[in-house]
């Protein structure tokens, strides 16, 4: 169909390091569902690189070491292939972005654990990182994450505050109800779950609340929705059990706050990804099944692309 596919978590850099040998460009080997081949053949057109830097997480350097790692892995891919992939740095680089074109990324921190200071901030905004999420799973010096029932901690308010006077966009996902609350009572503009899916569909702590869901739709945010057995369902997960999760937020805020979030080059493997779906090159499947349960051609547009790419405009510098 031609779709604009925006994927809006992709832990890129993590994955890549952790396996050296491996050339980003090629199909991406058994087990492993995105490469720059493979985003290429799906028509993707904008990725979310995440920078994934958490305390425990990248060897025996500290959280900060590890995402400077990850940034110089960025800097020298998009170096090597220059034609085909490129950071966005303004609202007027998204232009560039189409089906078959050269791949814009945007830089997402999955946990702040490497901003060692309010600060620093600044730096990894001028490196070209536009949303952070406060926490991972683990809780930090900001926030408490999903294995802990804690909000933004003092220090955790005054970097959100600072998000705010610097156009970054706080990400929900990964964050207990106290930490989502927290964040929202200490910002008022856009916010995103980029990686989350309905909790009424299946119970999940990963997964959000209906309240939660029209809280950043209120916001002008979007949920993407997550390609993770564990977060979609239980017993047989495929392509159907995603179009529940689309089916019951769309019924909720509707298709300009639904996105795509897939983090199938996170940390699992495309046997815990839904059947249906072995690598990035098969999400113009979701939409494919969208039409065929009904929805418009402009509702299919947002929910692959359109919605992030709202979101990236209000994001980006102009």
């Amino acid at each position: 169909m031609g779709w604009l596919i925006v994927d809006g978590h992709q832990d890129i850099a993590m994955s890549l390091l952790e396996d050296p040998t491996r050339d980003f460009a090629a199909p991406a080997p058994a087990g492993r569902a995105l490469s720059l081949a493979d985003a290429r053949r799906g028509g993707l057109a904008v990725i979310l690189a995440t920078i994934f830097a958490p305390q425990g997480h990248g060897g025996n350097g500290s959280p900060t070491e590890t995402a400077e790692k990850q940034v110089r892995w960025y800097d020298e891919l998009l170096h090597r292939h220059a034609e085909q992939i490129f950071r966005l740095e303004s609202r007027g680089d998204l232009s560039l972005c189409a089906p078959g074109g050269p791949i814009g990324i945007v830089h997402l921190m999955e946990g702040a654990d490497p901003i060692r200071s309010v600060r620093e901030l600044a730096r990894w905004v001028d490196r070209g990182v536009r949303i952070v999420a406060p926490a991972w799973n683990t809780p930090n010096r900001w926030c408490g994450g999903v294995e802990d029932g804690s909000g933004l901690t003092p220090d955790g308010v005054a970097l959100i505050e600072e998000m705010g006077k610097l156009g970054v966009v706080p990400d929900l996902s990964h964050l207990t109800p106290a930490a989502f609350d927290s964040v929202l009572e200490s910002h008022r503009g856009l916010v995103v779950a980029s990686h989350s899916n309905a909790a009424a569909v299946h119970a999940h702590r990963r997964n959000l609340s209906d309240a939660q869901i029209r809280a950043i739709a209120d916001r002008d945010g979007l949920v993407g929705i997550v390609l993770y057995r564990p977060f979609l369902g239980e017993g047989r997960v495929d392509l159907e059990t995603v179009i529940r999760h689309v089916d019951h937020i769309v019924g909720l805020v509707g298709p300009d706050h639904v996105g795509i979030g897939s983090d199938l080059d996170g940390g699992f493997t495309t046997d815990d990804a839904p059947e249906g779906i072995r690598s990035v090159a098969d999400l113009p499947r979701i939409g494919e099944l969208l039409l065929r349960n009904g929805y418009s051609d402009d509702a299919v547009a947002k929910i692959l692309g359109r919605s992030w790419m709202r979101v990236l405009e209000q994001a980006l510098p102009a």
